[in-house]
């Protein structure tokens, strides 16, 4: 048989030559670009993720090659993070380090939304992640800074989250944005998602989430409004199984007065109003009506303690007609030209409540020793005179 010439090594010669020939183009690369992260689709690409697929079987002269040009060139994680990452330190070395104390604003829209992304994923990234974007000055003490920032934009998953467990003990999602449950700022998060569904003039894919947890969650009424149509309904039908109440939910009497001035006016109120306070109406059955808070063995106690009315000429009013115009106020919150028919006018009560509380009146009204049944009404009145006391 006739043997081959030469000394049979031609195809390593040839893959070494094919291997400088990539080399050559990768340092030609990173001269230009500084990283070896190009795109898969180019001929470079291609190569060095030949390499990568092979690299336990590449010599140690080869892998030390390709490492002198770039440290990162097989990194653990995906190869299209190692690219962000370089078009991020692009940025950071044209523009300076960033931080997370702001959302983190004044950014390009993608490294925004980057940075943010790694942001919330960052206990589960690779520590060699982690030091690449403590270069970029995304340290450890950023993250935690923008994790702890109130009005940073929350990942949606999280959210929607907090936004079904506030729904399966509530209720509903009508909470305004002052709202913080366990250390989460669900008030922020659902009024930034009504901004974003407002803007774009369309539910928002999150909105439909948000709409099915409550129909009502982003209404085109104040959101204060349809949280008392929810205390309302709950104290007309019952606070169903497994729910609680929130923190600041009106009492039934409030609510009652509440309903009866939206049936007053419900011909002012939008058609999605309407549907509401007709839905509460059916529930209640009949319009809510003004019943005296003060029982007369209170009344036999409190009259003496009332001063002696100015002679002004005019026809007097009753000063229990008046004090129970005052208790009003203080148990329902509302305004004083919304007092009932039976209290009004409410001219004379206002001017009677500032001039009680100016001489301490009402202070002693407060202090006295009246039956049990009346004195609700007397903390209520307390804490209307002085709102940093807290009923019990």
């Amino acid at each position: 048989m006739p043997r081959r010439s030469g000394h049979g090594r031609g195809l390593e010669r040839q893959n070494a030559q094919l291997f400088a020939d990539g080399l050559e183009q990768a340092r030609l690369h990173v001269e230009r670009y500084g990283h070896l992260a190009p795109v898969t689709a180019s001929g470079l690409g291609r190569w060095l993720a030949n390499r990568r697929a092979e690299a336990p079987s590449l010599t140690v002269e080869q892998t030390q090659q390709l490492r002198e040009l770039d440290e990162w060139w097989n990194p653990p994680w995906p190869i299209d993070w190692q690219r962000a990452w370089h078009r991020a330190h692009a940025h950071v070395r044209e523009h300076g380090p960033v931080d997370g104390g702001d959302n983190p604003g004044g950014l390009p829209r993608w490294l925004e939304r980057w940075l943010r992304h790694q942001i919330n994923q960052h206990e589960q990234l690779h520590r060699g992640q982690q030091q690449l974007l403590a270069d970029l000055g995304l340290t450890r003490h950023e993250v935690e800074r923008f994790v702890a920032w109130p009005e940073r934009r929350r990942p949606a998953a999280d959210g929607l989250a907090r936004a079904r467990a506030y729904v399966a003990r509530h209720g509903h999602l009508a909470v305004s944005r002052p709202v913080t449950v366990d250390g989460f700022a669900i008030g922020t998060w659902l009024t930034q998602a009504r901004r974003r569904q407002r803007s774009a003039g369309r539910p928002t894919p999150l909105g439909l989430h948000l709409t099915a947890l409550d129909t009502w969650w982003n209404p085109p009424w104040p959101i204060a409004w349809q949280r008392t149509w929810w205390t309302c309904r709950y104290h007309l039908g019952g606070l169903p199984d497994g729910l609680e109440w929130w923190p600041g939910a009106p009492d039934a009497e409030h609510t009652a007065n509440w309903l009866r001035e939206q049936a007053e006016r419900r011909l002012l109120l939008q058609p999605g109003q309407r549907q509401l306070v007709d839905e509460l109406l059916a529930l209640a059955g009949a319009l809510p009506v003004w019943q005296p808070r003060i029982s007369d063995a209170a009344w036999q106690t409190l009259a003496p303690l009332l001063p002696a009315r100015p002679d002004t000429g005019s026809r007097p009013r009753c000063d229990r007609q008046i004090l129970e115009g005052i208790v009003h106020v203080a148990r329902t919150r509302q305004a004083w030209r919304r007092l009932p028919p039976a209290l009004s006018p409410f001219g004379a009560c206002r001017s009677r409540f500032l001039r009680w509380s100016q001489d301490g009146t009402l202070q002693q009204i407060c202090r006295a020793v009246l039956p049990e049944q009346d004195t609700l009404w007397q903390r209520r009145l307390a804490a209307y005179l002085h709102p940093s006391t807290h009923d019990v």
